[in-house]
């Protein structure tokens, strides 16, 4: 399952996309602030998006006030968060 991470700064988008495929995750930038992630070593969708919350919090934690909004990436939105990954 794909899943589509928006972030409030885009110029931050590609240190994620790098931090995100040093450990294990196939990201490819799809807007200016947002790309399309696989975590390939997840055994289901739920895994996958629990993973990559704890990792993007994890990395908002180096970088305060930077939104995140993860969702599912494909027909029609499914947002797990309106207010982002905090």
């Amino acid at each position: 399952m794909a899943l589509k991470l928006e972030l409030s700064d885009e110029r931050l988008l590609g240190e994620l996309m790098n931090a995100l495929a040093r450990h294990g995750c196939l990201a490819d930038r799809v807007a200016p602030n947002a790309c399309r992630i696989v975590y390939p070593r997840a055994w289901t969708a739920r895994e996958a998006q629990l993973e990559l919350r704890f990792f993007v919090r994890a990395w908002q934690a180096n970088h305060p006030g930077v939104q995140a909004v993860l969702s599912r990436y494909g027909p029609g939105p499914r947002v797990f968060s309106q207010r982002g990954i905090c």
